[in-house]
């Protein structure tokens, strides 16, 4: 896969329409610097709670939730954007995205598109993580408990925070739901690259076959509650019952009967002839309708197959388009395409055909829109056609019936047309057995239609369990596979660590922990669906000597992600605990030495944190984000 990244541009941080904050970041390493209790960690949770983050009512740091809105320019996969997000303390506010720099004073601008923090129950409309997951080039993503990953779940890696356990890799969760292994595990996997695409999507599948092998399973017990006894009857066993019972009525009503000339029974014998011919007409039509309306519905359904098809190619095409022109740039005519004439003149950041200013936000805004539209589209036409399916099976059923109901009428039409003696004992038998076996073919009908759907649903439900049967097999043969992947992952973290673990000396040059100095990367193990990183089989070291080995690990996984494709990890990075655990100014600055040879000479990243003990090397206007704070970042 192409790498993937994240690179914050600038931060405004309003109140009251004024900016309280306003600084711009670069590539490569970040430094807010400052005095103790000056607000540098609420940079960074504005960072995070801009970028997706959800923060609890009681977490908001002052004076941050006194102000109003928060803005971010930033680059996806070398993209522009700007972001923005109200800040309404204990809520999740929707975010609002537009393609390019930020301006001051465009609120109003209907570029803006706003997405809900959540994706829609419906699933018609993409939420925030949904929209940079696809602007990032990651599919959306399940964990093995069907937890949609949010922008949320992935900064928990790509943040360390000061409130966190000095144990944990994650960033802490208030709900032990949000924060199950098999979450953590797929954040890790996800980021890591670890879950490979193809398996992603053998999982997505999965977990679609399983909800819908469950519904099935559900609809099945109802079935046979209703049944009772009925449930072992078959289809075919059914509709030999009716079509015996239809033979013997028609032979009743064949049988000879009494003639009797009597005007009474003349008078009755027209009435109900009307009355029946009329029924018979009535249904007629009905049945010429319902012909009519389902071969209209099947073409319907057709075409929403087909128009289907159309949106899949477009947006397969428009991704293709999408990939080429970030390959390959603009295209330029040599000759016009109308008239071939020789194009000579046109000025440098304009289209050199129709002469509109070139804009690099313009693509990807029009990319991002068309994108957005497309996925509307599918889910619009997917729910379209399944109403059209549901009213199919409808209208067939109303076919049937309507059908079933014009050969009685036809019979008993029959019936009447002749004038019978009903007073005769034999007659009498006739009729009552007629109305007996017409009630238990009603009866028998309804029980058909519910065997029908029984014996779909089970047909269906063996079907789904071959395919999950299979779709796991595929998904075990994979991870099998994926195993050296996974072990390079972990090796090329740990080797990572051991170089920044070994730095970690006191001033006489003797190690805080033996166990850094002695270490190598076998005696790292990284336990993600527990949440921890052991050296020498130890979880817990010093509070300060815990932190090192958090940032190490941190900062290892940054590293492997620049130069390793299969990562998701945007390369970016923050991190506001370097100083936690009783940290002194001399392990600080070993600690920020060691960050500065790791990314020696890189820029294909960025790395923000805070310190109010800068290294004296990155106490600049290059490394350093706004001036060295002696009082609070937020000018209010």
């Amino acid at each position: 896969m192409d790498k993937s990244t994240l690179f914050i541009e600038r931060l405004i941080i309003l109140k009251s329409s004024r900016a309280v904050y306003d600084e711009e970041f670069h590539r490569g390493i970040n430094v807010i610097r400052g005095d103790h209790s000056v607000g540098k960690t609420t940079i960074l949770e504005m960072l995070f709670y801009v970028l997706g983050g959800e923060i609890k009512a009681n977490q908001w740091l002052y004076p941050a939730d006194k102000c109003d809105e928060i803005l971010c320019q930033l680059r996806l996969n070398g993209n522009q954007f700007t972001i923005k997000r109200e800040i309404d303390k204990g809520k999740v506010p929707p975010i609002s995205i537009r393609s390019g720099p930020y301006q001051e004073g465009d609120k109003a601008s209907s570029d803006w598109k706003t997405y809900g923090s959540r994706r829609s129950e419906s699933g018609d409309k993409m939420s925030f993580s949904q929209q940079i997951f696809e602007l990032l080039g990651w599919d959306s993503h399940k964990s093995d408990d069907y937890a949609n990953l949010t922008m949320h779940q992935i900064l928990r890696f790509l943040y360390v925070d000061q409130e966190t356990a000095s144990t944990k890799i994650l960033r802490a969760e208030d709900s032990q739901k949000g924060d199950s292994e098999g979450i953590r595990t797929a954040i890790s996997e996800f980021l890591l690259g670890l879950d490979n695409l193809d398996t992603h999507k053998l999982r997505q599948q999965l977990i679609m076959l399983e909800r819908e092998y469950d519904k099935i399973s559900s609809d099945l017990l109802a079935m046979y509650k209703v049944l009772g006894g009925d449930s072992s009857l078959t289809l075919s066993t059914l509709e030999s019952i009716v079509v015996a019972n239809i033979t013997e009525i028609v032979k009743l009503r064949n049988k000879p009967k009494e003639i009797i000339a009597h005007d009474e029974l003349d008078v009755t014998r027209a009435s109900k002839f009307n009355e029946i011919d009329g029924q018979i007409n009535l249904l007629n039509r009905k049945i010429i309708a319902f012909k009519e309306g389902l071969m209209s519905t099947n073409g319907d359904i057709v075409d929403c197959e087909l128009y289907e098809k159309s949106l899949k190619f477009r947006k397969k095409s428009l991704l293709e388009s999408k990939a080429s022109y970030d390959a390959i740039g603009l295209i330029k005519y040599e000759s016009c395409p109308c008239c071939l004439e020789k194009i000579t003149t046109y000025d440098e950041g304009e289209c050199h055909l129709c002469h509109a200013p070139i804009v690099d936000s313009h693509h990807a805004n029009n990319y991002m829109e068309l994108l957005t539209e497309i996925d509307f589209q599918i889910s619009s036409n997917n729910k379209v056609l399944e109403d059209y399916m549901e009213h199919r099976i409808g209208i067939t059923s109303a076919l049937n019936i309507a059908n079933a109901q014009l050969t009685n009428l036809q019979s008993e039409l029959t019936v009447v047309s002749k004038i019978v003696d009903f007073s005769s004992h034999s007659a009498l038998e006739d009729s009552k057995r007629i109305g007996f076996l017409e009630s238990e073919n009603e009866n028998i009908k309804k029980k058909i239609e519910i065997i029908s759907e029984l014996d779909r649903n089970k047909a269906k439900k063996i079907e789904l369990s071959s395919k999950i049967t299979d779709l796991r097999n595929k998904i075990e043969s994979a991870r099998s596979a994926s195993k050296n992947r996974r072990q390079n992952v972990y090796s090329g973290i740990s080797e990572n660590m051991i170089p920044i673990l070994r730095k970690d000396k006191r001033d006489n040059g003797m190690p805080y922990e033996e166990v850094f100095e002695a270490a190598d990367s076998n005696d790292i193990e990284i336990d993600f669906a527990k949440d921890r990183t052991l050296i020498d089989g130890r979880v817990k070291f010093s509070g300060s000597s815990n932190y090192i080995k958090k940032n190490s690990f941190q900062i290892s996984a940054l590293l492997e992600a620049i130069d390793d494709p299969n990562y998701r990890l945007p390369r970016f990075l923050m991190l506001d605990a370097i100083e936690n655990g009783g940290m002194k100014e001399f392990r600080s600055h070993n600690f920020q030495r060691a960050m500065i040879d790791c990314f020696k000479d890189r820029n294909d990243f960025q790395l923000i944190f805070c310190t109010s003990m800068v290294l004296e090397e990155l106490n600049n206007d290059t490394t350093g984000v706004g001036p060295f704070y002696d009082g609070n970042v937020l000018n209010l």
